[in-house]
């Protein structure tokens, strides 16, 4: 027995919000830049905006298709092949879209503030993947063990506000437990499959660099311990791009300090440490050393480990105008990422696609992104503190038997109804207080509200 019915209807305000979407930020250019074409059959901006509205139902798209097919103008097997079609540059659309939405937020950030590219890995995982295009064999750090799918490399773009996702790559491994079908390099999905084979550190650098040439571009480049090295702060100031990121505490990894090769402990233990209760425990200027290269100099923070005492991390920046508490506060932006892989795993559907595919299943990572900008632009454009996660349960009707408008309207008229015979309040003020709370509702549910009431 269903407690709580749920509603199948589609959702009209949703796709409205989408539509928006895509007329606001001119995606039919950018398709038309991504080598999107349709000679013939449902126009791309149809099939697009139904596909990016699916993200959103907490259903997959075949089982949404099945509960709206009478209503819809074309079959599944249509929004399936654009998804695998491997002519669509996925990665170039998300740049440029990523570039759209900046400078929509640009006049509402600060000119002081500092933008960051901020870059990191989660695991994709398809736990019974055995036909799945590239997949394989990938440690999971969080759960210690290893599993099928994909390494989803991200990068991202912040100022210290809102974060967009600008590319990513779903990389494969060493281990694949299915091969690639066929990838010739002169298409886009063949250099989408051979960018998946390549080491991580190696894609990163593609990624900036394809951001930087689209016209995407941030002071500072974040990431953790696992991509830090010399080597990589040698190539990302080869790019003009400075780098603040933690380092691995590794004896393998050398700095130079005071004329001598070490590694970060030792040049912990021979530095003279700061007393109190301060932030940071030791602040150094040493050299990052690549063979072939002129030296590099890096700032050295050691910052205290709250969760241990005893122990510290160690943070770099090649930019040695910055302090230590900027060096620690840049750094803390790299936790927006983090928050970006729960939501989308959680929320958005990110490794729920069923398709064997490996077109197929980077088109539906690239619509998940999206999602997700979509939202960013949400969040940014309401005057109050409400998180992103918020204002999606507030564009998911999954378990709505009213819609949103008519669910307000109808708290609107109860609280008119419980202060008609009070005598307290005059009409004024009640009139002034719903206005107040009108304010605060997001732009396309007041939109909608005034049109229910007109």
């Amino acid at each position: 027995m269903k407690i709580i019915s749920r509603n199948n209807h589609p959702s009209l305000g949703i796709l409205a919000s989408v539509q928006s979407f895509f007329v606001r930020f001119h995606l039919a250019q950018i398709a038309r830049a991504s080598n999107v074409t349709k000679a013939k059959g449902v126009p791309f901006h149809v099939l697009f905006c139904y596909l990016l509205s699916t993200i959103f139902s907490n259903k997959s798209t075949y089982r949404d298709y099945l509960n709206h097919q009478d209503q819809l103008s074309f079959s599944d097997k249509t929004f399936r092949n654009l998804l695998n079609t491997g002519k669509i540059n996925w990665q170039k659309f998300l740049i440029m879209l990523c570039r759209q939405i900046i400078q929509f937020i640009k006049p509402l950030t600060d000119q002081t503030r500092r933008n960051v590219f901020i870059v990191d890995d989660s695991m994709y995982e398809r736990a019974h993947a055995k036909r799945v295009e590239l997949s394989a064999f990938q440690f999971d750090h969080a759960k210690h063990r290893h599993v099928r799918g994909f390494r989803f490399l991200q990068l991202g773009w912040s100022d210290g506000n809102t974060f967009l996702p600008v590319t990513f790559s779903l990389l494969s491994g060493r281990n694949q437990v299915c091969g690639v079908n066929s990838a010739d390099g002169r298409t886009h999905s063949g250099k989408r499959k051979l960018q998946a084979q390549r080491k991580a550190t190696d894609v990163v650098r593609e990624l900036l660099s394809s951001a930087l040439n689209q016209g995407v571009h941030a002071s500072y480049v974040l990431f953790d311990s696992w991509f830090s090295s010399p080597k990589m702060f040698h190539q990302l100031r080869e790019m003009k791009l400075h780098t603040v990121a933690m380092v691995k505490r590794s004896k393998k990894i050398y700095y130079r300090s005071n004329g001598q090769l070490m590694d970060v402990k030792d040049i912990f233990k021979t530095q003279k440490k700061r007393r109190g209760r301060s932030r940071y425990l030791l602040s150094v200027t040493v050299e990052a050393v690549v063979a072939g290269e002129k030296a590099l100099p890096l700032k050295l923070v050691f910052v205290r480990n709250r969760r241990k005492r005893k122990e510290y991390l160690v943070l770099a920046a090649t930019d040695l105008q910055l302090s230590e508490n900027e060096i620690i506060q840049l750094y803390g932006k790299r936790w927006s990422i983090e928050m970006y892989f729960k939501m989308c795993k959680q929320y958005l559907r990110l490794a729920r696609y069923q398709g064997l595919s490996y077109d197929g299943i980077f088109a539906h990572t690239a619509l998940v992104a999206m999602g997700y900008s979509l939202l960013a632009v949400q969040h940014r454009e309401q005057a109050d503190d409400r998180t992103i996660g918020e204002l999606f349960y507030l564009m998911v009707d999954e378990l709505a038997d009213v819609n949103f408008t008519e669910a307000i309207q109808q708290l609107l008229d109860l609280f008119l109804e419980a202060f008609e015979d009070e005598y307290v309040l005059s009409e004024k003020i009640v009139n002034q207080i719903i206005e107040k709370f009108l304010e605060k509702l997001p732009t396309r549910c007041r939109q909608q509200l005034v049109k229910a009431a007109s």
